[in-house]
């Protein structure tokens, strides 16, 4: 169970672990203690803390030895912002790299620069580089106010920082030079509330440092961010008892005591643990979208279609997906942030590139890094379009024809090709746009084709180069199929006998028929079975003498049945000859057909 930091009033107490290395300074943790919640002018929907005790002794600034200015020179300088101890307060430096000179006369916090040596911190890693990581990351930055000492002109300048001391103003004290540093905490009402004492840690790491008033048990002094306006060099802070008082910059055994803002839709333990404290449960960022899905090229006035792989959050929160866009290369825009993983949207005409990316978003603020698209051409000339949609056919047992049209946004000259199992069976070029095409799968086309499924494309492209395909398919499906000249052979006479050959192949399992007609023009021709003679090379005599018709001649039927053959049965050609008897003389006529 847990609740949100915000849920907690004023004065209760959080704990932030130290890392290992920096554990014989600090302890195993710092507690803080919320001091304000919602405080005017500090970032909205946060927390304010304050740690509970003073955690360390310290300078304010180190002295400046070429300083114009003989304060400055020997005390230290009490310009907030040039402060080496706000500077060491928002480091994440490793031990000794913290510092950086802020103004030409800038000096270190060494042990020659600070008050008898007392707890120089030079060498030190920098505040947030001790702390638990995960604690420092949600830090919010703040905007501070802070007098500026006559020296400096008076009057007052901001700053920003995520740790940071407290103003006299925000403590309750009274305003330096009649600013108001902000206002005033919630957690300070009197002198008794502004009382703080010092670690354990920080009497045991004293420096060496001394005094009977300086123990756990007892009210210790702690710096503010407010300097004596009067002078260059000192500082305000909080007395033992509570009150004000100021001194040097250079004073190196006055404690510090840091604040910060977090969210506060932080989460946190349910209750305190046996320390009195609330531990922060961190809610950890979610993992970016491992993909997002694009096409190379898109068309203007048309829509383009995003879409994006689920991300994963550690901790069960439910996510928000949020698309951004760039167009012709420049800034990124949001274009759409919720739960859909799929965006859609119009391609304007200005644009010639586009690009797109996404990051996952929790309900607690924290965004995954991004996932980009490729570049994305824009194709400002638009393909034609085909009627009708992808389908099956079905099952096709003869010939058969398909209607459609195809028309042209940008009204371009359009060829077609039609092509069943990528053989073109047709080409129409400068079709009419808008008229029916139709396409034919007919005669030869039709039985070249095996019982099988088969697919039709119709390819429909503009004179920008554009295309738009039509996929169909079918299963042609025959058992068997007769075949019969559609006009008989004609003759002089009534033929006699017939030698007909059949260019064929009839797998096993498939079953061949051919027979013979000596009187087609008769209302009853009569069909004589001639299938042994063809299947052994011979002719075939007819029996038949009927012949009522005023006309002579012979046609031929062939029949084939598929049966149980595996494979194709074909009929290519039907040739031979045939003998009529004219008057004392018989003759032969020659046939063929394919």
């Amino acid at each position: 169970m847990s609740k949100t930091l915000g849920s907690l009033s004023v004065g209760a107490k959080i704990e932030v672990p130290v890392l290992s290395a920096y554990q014989s300074r600090f302890g195993s943790k710092i507690v803080f203690k919320i001091a304000d919640k919602n405080h005017s002018g500090y970032p909205s929907n946060s927390v304010t803390l304050i740690t509970e005790k003073i955690i360390q002794n310290m300078a304010s600034d180190a002295k400046e030895p070429s300083n114009s200015n003989s304060d400055r020179k020997n005390y230290g300088n009490n310009r907030h912002i040039y402060s080496n101890l706000l500077q060491w307060l928002n480091s994440n430096a490793a031990a000794g790299a913290w510092y950086s000179a802020k103004h030409s006369a800038d000096q270190a916090p060494t042990t020659k620069n600070t008050h008898v040596t007392y707890n120089p911190y030079t060498s030190w890693a920098g505040f947030l580089a001790m702390l638990d990581p995960k604690f420092v990351a949600e830090l919010m930055e703040t905007t501070l106010t802070v007098v500026k000492s006559s020296t400096d002109g008076g009057s007052y300048e901001t700053f920003k920082a995520k740790m940071f001391l407290a103003s006299t103003t925000e403590v309750g004290l009274a305003n330096e030079n009649n600013i108001a540093e902000g206002s005033l905490l919630a957690l300070f009402s009197n002198d008794a509330s502004r009382v703080a004492y010092p670690t354990a840690q920080c009497v045991n790491n004293a420096d060496g440092y001394t005094n009977s008033g300086f123990a756990t048990s007892k009210g210790w002094y702690w710096w503010l961010r407010t300097p004596n306006s009067s002078y260059a060099s000192r500082v305000r802070y909080v007395y033992s008892d509570g009150s004000l008082d100021h001194d040097y910059a250079y004073i190196g055994n006055l404690g510090v005591r840091p604040l910060c803002n977090l969210k506060s839709s932080i989460l946190v333990s349910d209750s305190p643990n046996s320390d009195g404290n609330y531990t922060v449960i961190y809610n950890s960022a979610p993992s970016a979208p491992p993909s997002i899905t694009a096409p190379a090229t898109c068309y203007s006035g048309q829509n383009i279609n995003i879409s994006c792989a689920a991300a994963t959050d550690p901790d069960g929160d439910a996510l928000t997906y949020c698309f951004e866009r760039s167009y012709n290369s420049g800034a990124w825009t949001q274009v759409q942030a919720s739960a859909s993983r799929t965006f859609t949207e119009a391609v304007m005409k200005a644009w010639n590139t586009l690009k797109y990316r996404v990051r996952a978003k929790d309900s607690y603020g924290n965004y995954s890094a991004y996932t980009t698209s490729g570049d994305i051409a824009v194709i400002h000339n638009q393909p034609p379009v085909i009627s009708g949609s992808n389908a099956d056919l079905g099952t096709k047992r003869g010939d058969f024809t398909y209607q459609y049209s195809v028309t042209d946004p940008d009204g371009d000259t359009v060829n077609v090709v039609e092509k069943i199992d990528g053989k073109t069976i047709a080409t129409k070029n400068a079709i009419t746009l808008g008229a029916t095409q139709t396409l034919s799968v007919s005669g030869n086309t039709f039985t070249a084709l095996t019982n099988a499924q088969h697919t039709i494309t119709i390819t429909a492209t503009d004179s920008a180069g554009n295309s738009a395909v039509r996929t169909l398919t079918f299963t042609k499906s025959i058992a068997g199929f007769v075949i019969t000249l559609s006009t008989p052979l004609e003759a002089n006479s009534q033929p006699t006998r017939a030698n007909i050959k059949v260019t064929r192949d009839i797998p096993a399992g498939g079953t061949f028929k051919v027979e013979a007609t000596n009187n087609p023009f008769d209302a009853s021709p009569v069909w004589e079975d001639c299938t042994n003679a063809v299947v052994q090379g011979v002719a075939h005599v007819f029996t038949n003498k009927i012949n009522t018709a005023a006309q002579y001649g012979m046609n031929i039927r062939v029949t084939v049945q598929r049966g149980d053959a595996l494979t194709a049965c074909w009929v290519s050609g039907i040739g031979g000859n045939f003998d009529e008897r004219n008057s004392q003389e018989e003759q032969r006529r020659s046939f063929h057909r394919n």
